[in-house]
């Protein structure tokens, strides 16, 4: 059923009724003179404007979504949606509740939320099931204490992250995705108050890619946000690939489309117009096409010194930490089995010798950590494919998402004014496949967003409505459990309910209460953190 808006600066806008709420889908955020270029704030909006589709998603390869639905091994039935497109995928959703009136109260003031979605970079988009504002906003309704959810599209793969020396110099900026990003959060700001939203009471939050991109706008001087929430991903997930990387990854992109030969005024000029297919279907996967530091929206490259300092260093600020006043940040006990499908697989048959041959190398000067390390997850040449694919998902887990959550706390000032929250989903895969059981990538915001709660057991409903309780009290600048104060990492727990926990707040934050190991923290202690990240990181990347 369609649903009328007269917004006082957009015009009438169209949306469609949807559960006791209103959605507002296909919102043109940002126009793009080519592909490349940077984004330019769209406000031109004409009397009236069909908002009841979703817009076209920006250019990533078709089904991705499959993949998605494969690591949480459900699916939910599919939107119609448009083909992605090279130049109109910047737009946004807006879901807001109806209050009893029936109408939409423009002058409500509304706290709201905005999800950036993941997909390494390179897949994804707003218009996915499984993100889906409605039955988290009703149960803000319910709860009394009402939001609004708004769903963002921004560039991703050969659009999103290519870079180069005569890209940059012709006008190209880096990280065109991370200025989408920004340029989205100026229209919320800009005209969110005509939907009933407080453009000063706004929480960003995204998971995996989506995480690291929400703490990257940490680095922002401007404040782009109340609140921000990172789960499954932060700036330590993957650090910026260095400009030498990028640079060689463009020319591969140049040598495969045949130009090499051209200038470079006609390389830029081809890459423009290529048919828009071609940009996922014929560029090799094993290009690069992720964030680098451009000294605007990444400014450095983080490590768990400076994000677990309180002190902020040039070498890579954190200027949110002042303007910020709130950050929530979670991961899931085997956040990072999302590796084995993006690569680590590849490495089987063998990939226990491989990995103590990657750890020997890296770790070359320090034997005791080798040794440490090895013995603490139980891999040794001879570790069968099944059990080292699991041990190394383990410590991946470990170093790239539960001790960067732990540095945030360290680095976050924990003041009244500057508060940090943390937590550790638990709850496993209740379906059938390869990691049942597990709490993998993913799968929290299947909770958090309700929108699988038609496959849960009533225990398993009971996690996801008190995750999405917890969600809108932080949204509503209220405290869902104690800020981190002090030394103790003090954290909410969501699960397992098959062991009868819906939700506990654990205020020691010790490993062995909140269901994580100790194990890296004592390999940190030895060696720092970095050095083992850079064990993982040099692993996965085959060195």
């Amino acid at each position: 059923m369609c649903a009328t808006l007269q917004h006082s600066r957009l015009g009438q806008l169209n949306g469609i009724a949807v559960d006791g709420t209103v959605q507002f889908r296909g919102l043109k955020y940002a126009s793009l003179e080519n592909r490349l270029a940077p984004p330019q704030l769209f406000t031109s909006y004409g009397k009236s404007t069909d908002a009841t589709k979703f817009g076209p998603p920006p250019v990533s390869p078709l089904g991705a979504i499959n993949n998605e639905f494969g690591f949480i091994q459900h699916t939910l039935p599919m939107p119609d949606v448009p083909v992605h497109s090279d130049i109109e995928g910047l737009n946004l959703n807006i879901t807001v509740p109806i209050p009893n009136s029936g109408a939409i109260d423009s002058s409500a003031k509304l706290p709201v939320y905005v999800f950036i979605h993941g997909g390494g970079f390179a897949v994804g988009s707003s218009w996915y099931p499984h993100y889906d504002p409605t039955r988290l906003v009703k149960i803000s309704v319910e709860k009394g204490q009402p939001i609004i959810g708004v769903t963002i599209n921004y560039r991703l793969g050969v659009t999103g992250f290519m870079t180069s020396e005569e890209l940059r110099k012709a006008g190209y900026k880096s990280n065109n995705g991370f200025h989408d990003q920004r340029t989205a959060l100026k229209w919320i700001k800009n005209f969110i108050g005509g939907f009933g939203g407080d453009s000063e009471e706004v929480t960003v939050c995204g998971e995996s890619a989506g995480g690291l991109s929400a703490t990257v706008l940490l680095q922002s001087k401007e404040p782009l946000m109340k609140r921000c929430l990172s789960t499954g991903g932060a700036v330590l997930l993957f650090k910026p690939i260095p400009l030498d990387v990028a640079e060689a990854g463009y020319k591969t992109i140049i040598e495969t489309f045949g130009l090499a030969d051209k200038s470079p005024e006609e390389r830029i000029k081809a890459l423009v117009n290529l048919p828009m297919d071609d940009l996922w279907q014929k560029v090799p996967r094993t290009v690069p096409l992720l964030p680098t530091a451009d000294g605007e929206t990444v400014i450095g490259e983080p490590s768990f010194v400076t994000v677990a300092s309180e002190k902020d260093d040039p070498a890579f600020p954190i200027p949110g930490r002042k303007w910020c006043a709130s950050l929530m940040i979670g991961e899931s006990q085997l956040d990072s089995n999302i590796l084995a499908y993006m690569g680590l697989d590849a490495r089987n048959p063998g990939i226990a010798a491989k990995f103590v041959e990657s750890v020997s190398k890296t770790l070359s000067s320090h034997p005791n950590a080798i040794s440490k390390l090895l013995s603490s997850y139980n891999i040794s040449e001879s570790t069968n494919d099944d059990q080292a694919i699991l041990s190394v998902l383990k410590f991946a887990t470990d170093i790239s998402f539960y001790a960067p959550a732990r540095a945030f706390a360290k680095g976050w000032p924990k003041t009244k004014e500057n508060k940090i929250f943390l937590y550790h989903f638990n709850e496993g895969i209740p379906w059938e496949g390869r990691f049942k059981g597990e709490a993998g990538h993913i799968l929290d915001v299947a909770y958090l967003f309700q929108n699988f709660n038609d496959f849960l057991n009533d225990e398993q409903r009971a996690v996801a409505r008190a995750y999405a309780e917890d969600f809108i009290e932080f949204v509503n600048g209220g405290d869902p459990w104690p800020p981190v104060e002090g030394g103790n990492l003090g954290a909410r727990v969501y699960g397992p309910s098959g062991g009868g926990v819906t939700a506990e707040y654990v205020a020691s934050g010790n490993p062995e209460e909140i269901g994580r190991r100790t194990h890296v923290l004592e390999l940190g202690e030895m060696v720092g953190f970095d050095a083992i990240l850079d064990v993982f990181q040099n692993f996965f990347q085959g060195r």
